[in-house]
């Protein structure tokens, strides 16, 4: 995570966390310091998933599925990458085809999709969680498409934002920012990790 979500808590008090994309689940810990036990997880990688769910001790859940604005299921592209401790991570898979994903991080490969299940967030409806933090490779907005109920609840949350194409036909972070802005949200923030993208903070109005 870009954020200092330390300093994110303070002025947008978090009762409760959604991660969607937890990838293998570190930032539990942090949210841990923030004494938040009731996170809940989605992560359609099984392997990860598996791991993730042996490290979910209090009460937090873990679902072993993507999400998106209608349930159904797709092709994901699964990452891999050359050398290092995250060889083979899978960090980069996305429900997208990689486009420019492949020119700036030529050291990651898509070698293989593997199908998973899709579902929508508000199939998840708990009002208990008021912070979101969406991190999937270009399909954050059809995460949001799927969540109208359950972003009612949200105050802040941290998304994925693409200035270019880094996944073919992915949302550039003006789409985001027109999607959110309709429903009562607006940018506070953004860091950009490259040329093309980045995490930006949002919160309601």
């Amino acid at each position: 995570m870009i954020f200092d979500l330390m300093q994110i808590n303070k002025k947008y008090p978090i009762k409760g966390v959604i991660h969607v994309g937890a990838f293998a689940g570190e930032e539990l810990n942090l949210y841990r310091k923030l004494g938040l036990c009731n996170t809940m997880m989605f992560e359609p990688q099984e392997d990860l998933y598996d791991l993730i769910k042996v490290r979910c001790i209090f009460d937090e859940k873990i679902y072993n599925v993507a999400l998106g604005s209608k349930s159904c299921t797709k092709e994901m592209y699964i990452s891999f990458r050359e050398g290092g401790v995250d060889q083979g991570c899978g960090a980069s898979s996305s429900l997208l085809k990689p486009k420019k994903h492949l020119e700036e991080h030529p050291e990651v490969t898509f070698p293989e999709t593997k199908t998973v299940k899709v579902r929508t967030l508000d199939e998840y409806y708990d009002s208990q969680y008021n912070f979101l933090n969406i991190d999937v490779q270009g399909y954050e907005l059809e995460v949001l498409k799927g969540a109208t109920k359950t972003l009612e609840n949200i105050d802040a949350m941290i998304l994925e934002v693409n200035r270019d194409e880094v996944y073919e036909n992915c949302p550039l972070i003006e789409d985001i920012d027109n999607f959110v802005g309709d429903i009562g949200f607006s940018r506070v923030s953004e860091m950009w990790q490259s040329v093309s993208w980045g995490d930006a903070l949002y919160a309601r109005n």
